[in-house]
């Protein structure tokens, strides 16, 4: 940072900062990457001291060229926050800090800088208590201040194969049903690792004791001196079983760079509607990643995967081998007893798993930080908001130009989805406005109001033509591996990219503008009518518009593959210039159920689903089943076949014929803690819920903690269809195949209300007959036919 001043128009003085002046880089380059390009920075770890009042420093880590060795340099650091006004700070000690107004009229319009980190934390304190928190704009991270100020980022003039990334994994033994680090007979089995580089070790409990295990794991964590650690739910389990049983133990677990043991804390990370509980590790020059978490912010786009687990994202990924060790987590006890090597082969199969997960998932991130001034494991678990406003502080900060405080209020027009038709259809094909958002806000020059610098626009296009060229790039690749580094940097372009679309309309952004929000979807919704109208005045039938894309089926004139890729070229004449229309797919047959809410049959044969309304993950797996099956029958036009479906799955419920427990259970995520929920339910705001009071006697009976994010998998018992759930349920793994005690008649109701999803496409003297397990003339699908219904497209187009 540069100088700041003492007052305005008084003199400046130097108090040190980043040496590295890159005074003749061009905006552009700063805006986007920094000002400083000092390469191959793999770890920066702030040293705070907040007793005494030594000059804040900053410990750079640095990988050498040739990848091998890591060296580190101290460097002066200057903790800084943004003021609105700094009379905030009359009677905080004028010699502690120092200030400078910045340009612009935004509300903050004074960064105020100090020489130690206790004098910084004492300062915020009196800002807040003299005027409240919104007074001041904070950076948290002393590692990301250092980053925004210095212009620096992690990884610059590096590929993703250079990081040195160590995975860990640990088997833990307990007689009871969850194993609890705290209590005594509780104990690491195993810890197993490996690394991106060949290496695998596996620390054994039968050649050490535990104590020893964990010195060991931190002798090898040393030795091998990784850039990141990496597990699954290493952040939920691994790390802090590992910590607690060596405070039990009295054993340092000191694996940071500087020879110390990881400082801890509680987070919260949200994915979605989901927030998980953890705990953060800060690790001196190393970083974490869990790929729980990337998993977890994969589907969030995708929502198709089954579970979380690191077994079943494996599977989902294709990683998993064919001889791959499997071993439930309630048998981990037994097979040490019985077969401590199958134990061994397992747990060293997830170190395995684990590592090809995080380098399919962690590259977009990876590139992400050469840019935005962030570490690698936050950068990892912050939203895309979060990211594009750091680049624009970054860059503010860099020309001393003030910050806005963000707008209060919400944005009013949404993405344009409606549905023109419900029933059964084809043939159908998909087209997208190429980037529709972000080609919008290019090409009508939108940007918030307060951008006084006008980065929004200027990050964007960069960002978009280096997305492009990247692209490009990508198809003269000659070889796999540089076409999945440059897949990689593409991704990395696309997360920002799709961001600020987000960033006007979110109401904790700094650079947020609702009526900007307003007029990108508003213009989206104008460009999709025209696209609808398109496609009407040639003689295709629109089904769904959704944001960006419509399905429909083409004109009469439009057969085959190649003419219906040469009509959706044409389409994209009845948009603005710039504004392009893209070949997303083609189908052959379409279930059109509610907005948002379809399923699609590929030429071939396989099914895609939209929507949770038809398929959703949190109901029973038999109910997903059925209703899969439901639709494939439906796309066939097998009403017979339905009919049959619909008997065999009452059938198997009467006669408890399921594959296991897993069939007819069904899993929760528990989305407050049971403090909130407890207090929720005792004011009247919630009813009780069964995921929450069995999760809450379990911890009573085995000490497992429970957090928010946990999920819950359990089945209801009794006897009527309609008992109260959190009265009548059990935990999954209570349930014994040879005496089942399974709620027939809840789980009957049940089946009939998944049934009930097709009411629309009967009539209802048929839907009865289709979905009936009686009828005393026999059924026969001779004469029932499918319905659908259409709505007129005119009222859809507007002016």
């Amino acid at each position: 940072m540069n100088a700041p001043t003492d007052a305005p128009g008084g003199p400046t003085e130097t108090p040190g900062g980043p040496t590295h002046d890159l005074t003749d880089t061009p905006d552009d380059h700063a805006a986007l990457y920094g000002k400083d390009d000092t390469p191959r920075i793999v770890g920066i770890h702030p040293l705070l001291d907040r007793t005494a009042e030594p000059h804040a420093v900053v410990r750079v880590y640095r990988r050498s060229g040739d990848g091998r060795t890591v060296s580190a340099q101290d460097e002066a650091f200057y903790p800084f926050f943004f003021l609105g006004d700094v009379e905030h700070l009359r009677g905080f000690s004028r010699r502690r800090f120092r200030f400078q107004e910045l340009s612009g009229e935004n509300a903050y319009r004074f960064v105020v800088v100090f020489s130690t980190w206790r004098a910084y934390m004492e300062a915020r304190r009196h800002v807040e208590s003299a005027a409240g928190e919104a007074a001041r704009y904070v950076i948290p991270s002393a590692a990301q201040q250092y980053l925004v100020q210095s212009g620096r980022t992690f990884f610059k003039g590096m590929a993703f194969d250079e990081l040195h990334r160590l995975q860990l994994d640990i088997e833990t033994y307990s007689e009871a049903e969850f194993s609890n680090a705290r209590r005594p007979a509780d104990r690491i089995l195993l810890v197993a690792l490996s690394d991106n580089r060949g290496w695998s070790h596996l620390v054994d409990g039968r050649e050490l004791s535990e104590a020893d295990m964990l010195r060991r794991t931190a002798e090898l964590l040393r030795e091998r001196d990784p850039d990141v650690i990496e597990g699954h739910n290493i952040l939920g389990f691994d790390l802090p079983y590992i910590v607690e049983r060596c405070r039990r133990h009295g054993v340092s677990f000191d694996i940071g760079r500087d020879g110390r043991a990881p400082r801890t804390f509680s987070s919260t990370m949200r994915f979605a509607e989901r927030a998980v509980d953890y705990t953060a590790f800060d690790i001196a020059g190393r970083h974490v990643i869990d790929t729980y978490f990337q998993v977890l912010s994969y589907d969030v786009v995708k929502r198709d995967m089954p579970s979380y687990g690191l077994k079943a994202a494996a599977r989902y990924f294709g990683f998993a081998a064919e001889n791959r060790t499997y071993v439930r987590g309630d048998d981990i006890s037994r097979i040490w007893r019985e077969d401590p090597d199958r134990l061994a082969r397992y747990a060293m199969d997830d170190v395995v798993e684990t590592e090809r997960l995080a380098r399919h998932l962690s590259g977009s991130t990876f590139y992400l930080t050469q840019i935005v001034p962030m570490p690698y494991g936050r950068a990892a678990r912050t939203g895309p908001a979060a990211k594009i406003e750091s680049l624009f502080i970054r860059e503010y900060l860099r020309r001393k130009h003030s910050i806005p405080r963000g707008e209060v209020g919400s944005q009013s027009t949404g993405g344009y989805t409606d549905i023109l038709f419900t029933g059964v259809t084809g043939p159908i094909v998909y087209a997208d406005v190429e980037s529709l958002y972000p080609s919008i806000m290019l090409q009508y020059d939108v940007r918030p109001e307060q951008d006084a610098l006008g980065l929004f626009h200027d990050l964007l296009q960069r960002l978009t033509d280096l997305r492009l060229r990247t692209k490009r790039a990508m198809e003269d690749a000659e070889t796999d591996e540089s076409r999945s580094e440059l897949d990689a940097r593409q991704g990395s372009y696309k997360v920002l990219i799709n961001s600020f679309y987000g960033q006007l309309g979110f109401g904790q952004a700094l650079f947020n503008d609702f009526s900007e929000a307003d007029r990108v979807a508003e213009v989206g919704q104008e460009l999709l009518r025209a696209l609808m109208r398109r496609i009407w005045e040639d003689g295709g039938r629109v089904i769904e518009v959704d944001t960006d894309g419509v399905l429909f089926v083409p004109p009469e004139h439009v057969t085959g593959e190649d003419a219906e890729r040469t009509y959706v070229e044409a389409l994209s004449g009845a948009l603005p210039e710039g504004i392009r229309v893209g070949f997303e797919g083609r189908f052959r047959k379409m279930l059109s159920y509610k907005k948002k809410n379809y399923a699609l049959v590929h030429y071939d044969g396989t099914l895609t689903f939209k929507g949770s309304s038809l398929v959703s993950r949190s109901v029973e797996r038999f109910g997903r089943r059925f209703v899969r099956r439901a639709i494939r029958m439906l796309l066939e036009d097998d009403v017979e076949g339905l009919h049959a479906l619909y008997l065999e799955t009452r059938q198997a419920i009467v006669d408890h014929d399921w594959k296991s427990v897993q069939s007819f259970s069904r899993t929760e995520t528990l989305k407050d803690t049971v403090r909130q929920y407890r207090m929720d339910v005792e004011r009247g705001r919630r009813p009780k819920a069964a995921a929450y009071e069995l999760a809450t006697a379990r911890a009573e009976r085995s000490g497992r903690p429970v957090r928010k994010g946990d999920r819950i998998t359990y089945y209801v018992t009794g006897q009527s269809p309609t008992v109260t759930t959190f009265e009548n349920c059990r935990l999954a793994d209570e349930w014994d195949a040879g005496s089942p005690d399974e709620n027939t008649a809840y789980y009957l109701k049940r089946l009939d209300e998944f049934a009930r999803k097709f009411e629309t496409f009967f009539l209802p003297h048929d839907f009865r007959l289709v979905f009936s397990p009686e009828d005393m003339f026999g059924f026969s699908a001779r004469d029932v036919a499918l319905q659908s219904h259409e709505r007129a497209i005119e009222p859809f187009l507007g002016g």
